[in-house]
């Protein structure tokens, strides 16, 4: 009887930390390219960046709630916020992507051939791919032209292009993430 008991909770065990999607099983007898292995680096070092940047706009957040019981607010604190903010989201959207954090509506593309599948996917993701290398491009250039102009913030009178061009950063991860993505759906077997 026990026997019986400790198989049937192996059994349940493998079912349970067996991958869920063929994309999460390691492929086999391959290990990941310089490519691949920069991709992650890049998107989890950026992903802890926005960590960072959403502890700190928390913090800012609340130290300037309680500061305001006592005496005046912490000048410029909306534009601290808005910048920790975008930085929190562009920052995390690669990481997102490559551990399918996004939201992906796959309720026609499931009933499809696999062929079919993978060629969808794929044209789905070179349109992504080619609208974040536009987003990012534009938002690069947009930064060179706030250091070029010399706009400063309005309330802490500095100058944020360093930011904006940091944002375009995370736009660029994404691309590379969705590239990574697009290979791996080519890398598997139909």
């Amino acid at each position: 009887m026990g026997t019986e008991q400790s198989i049937q909770l192996e059994a349940e065990k493998s079912e349970r930390t067996a991958p869920n999607h063929p994309a999460d099983a390691p492929l086999k007898d391959e290990k990941p390219n310089i490519f691949f292995r920069f991709t992650d680096y890049l998107n989890q070092g950026l992903a802890y960046l926005a960590g960072l940047s959403l502890i700190c706009m928390m913090l800012l957040v609340v130290f300037n709630s309680i500061k305001r019981l006592f005496s005046d607010p912490i000048s410029g604190t909306v534009e601290l916020v808005s910048w920790l903010g975008a930085m929190t989201a562009v920052f995390s959207l690669g990481y997102a992507q490559l551990h399918k954090g996004h939201v992906f509506i796959d309720l026609l593309i499931v009933k499809f051939p696999p062929a079919l599948h993978k060629l969808t996917h794929s044209l789905v993701n070179v349109l992504s791919i080619l609208f974040f290398i536009m987003a990012g491009w534009q938002i690069s250039l947009y930064g060179i032209s706030l250091k070029q102009s010399g706009v400063v913030s309005e309330t802490m009178q500095i100058s944020f292009y360093p930011l904006v061009i940091l944002c375009s950063l995370g736009f660029f991860s994404l691309v590379l993430a969705i590239v990574k993505e697009t290979i791996e759906v080519w890398k598997e077997e139909i």
